[in-house]
């Protein structure tokens, strides 16, 4: 019987063979326009008591740092995700933090669940705001880790709400979908998907809303932290942005054989995933970490635990991630239809736009 590391490892490697030769290209349709980069964010269509009770913030003594707002995936409970690392590690070091926690655990539909970040990103920096006018702190401007889709979905929210873009610091992904994923084209080929999971397809109207334009903007700083043995983001450079202003590391290019180091454990639970994501925090360049610190650990400090139950954590996230996922098969045949704030055709006199089909 193979051990859930062992079955790790093969899995990996399976898709690594599998899908390493698949390159990413965009496809989106032509025919669609957008709205132009800088106008103004549509209201919410969440009542704002749903938005607020998902998020939950914890004040730290440290005011030197900035507030960093911890977003989880699909399928991801973001206690159950950030508890036993990021956030025990935060509680250590008396930083200031918030979560958010996507609705319908990221798997509905995304274009909704895009305004509790929104909500947050707002809601983070009046408290900021405040604290500087008390003189408590002079960093307004927050920083975002995200895990998976908790790294990309950010990225629509400063797209299509502009005003935030200067309320953010630091966008730091683990795994990111930014360009979707052939896991879920394959996936939703054979079943009826979660609808989130139609949305992170490879060339799907979400994700070419989302990368309409372009696809960072220069306020912000962006990190990518990837490993070579994600088994759920595939090609690989689905998950980069190749611009000035983006830091796309890959884990294996300093650790080569670190293969646990894969989609879940590159930033919740790795030591290398730690040092990177740390330094990006304090604004440190990611070009000069030698491998042989990234390399000298295991797991983050802030994992305390037991061998027996650090495995159980992480088989438990593999385990709720299927069940979720299970759970919502069957529910669309069809990507959602964008909605009108994201695009500037949806409505040509009297005639709405085609829904988009899976193929």
């Amino acid at each position: 019987m193979l051990s859930y590391i062992e079955f790790l490892y093969v899995f990996s490697f399976v898709c690594t063979l599998i899908f390493s030769l698949n390159v990413f290209a965009s496809d989106c349709d032509p025919s669609i326009t957008y709205p132009p980069l800088n106008r103004p964010g549509p209201s919410y269509t969440v009542p704002r008591s749903n938005l607020s009770n998902y998020l939950k913030c914890y004040k730290g003594e440290n005011h030197r740092k900035r507030w960093i707002l911890f977003v989880p995936g699909s399928t991801e409970e973001v206690k159950e995700l950030y508890s036993w690392n990021w956030m025990r590690i935060m509680d250590k070091k008396r930083w200031s933090y918030c979560t958010v926690q996507l609705p319908e655990k990221g798997l509905g539909d995304l274009q909704v669940a895009a305004e509790y970040i929104v909500f947050a990103i707002r809601k983070m920096y009046k408290k900021t705001t405040r604290e500087k006018e008390k003189g408590i702190r002079n960093k307004t401007k927050i920083n975002i880790i995200g895990h998976s889709l908790g790294g990309t979905l950010p990225r629509f929210a400063f797209r299509f709400w502009p005003d935030i873009r200067l309320m953010v610091n630091h966008l730091i992904a683990f795994g990111p979908t930014n360009h979707g994923t052939i896991m879920a084209d394959k996936a939703c080929s054979l079943l009826h998907c979660p609808i989130a999971v139609t949305q992170q397809r490879i060339n799907s109207s979400f994700l070419c809303a989302l990368n309409s334009y372009q696809e960072t903007f220069s306020s912000i700083k962006y990190t990518n932290i990837l490993s070579k043995f994600d088994e759920i983001v595939r090609p690989l450079n689905g998950s980069e942005i190749n611009e000035k202003n983006v830091t796309n590391i890959y884990i294996q290019d300093l650790c080569p054989f670190r293969v646990f180091a894969e989609h879940l454990g590159a930033g919740i639970y790795d030591y290398c995933g730690y040092i990177l994501t740390m330094n990006a925090l304090r604004s440190r360049s990611l070009n000069n970490i030698s491998a042989e610190k990234c390399c000298s650990k295991t797991l983050m400090p802030g994992i305390n635990i037991s061998k027996t139950e650090f495995l159980s954590k992480v088989a438990y996230s593999a385990e709720e991630h299927a069940r979720h996922l299970l759970i919502n098969f069957g529910e669309v045949n069809e990507e959602p239809e964008l909605r009108c704030p994201f695009r500037t055709d949806c409505i040509i006199g009297r005639r709405k736009v085609k829904r988009t089909k899976l193929r």
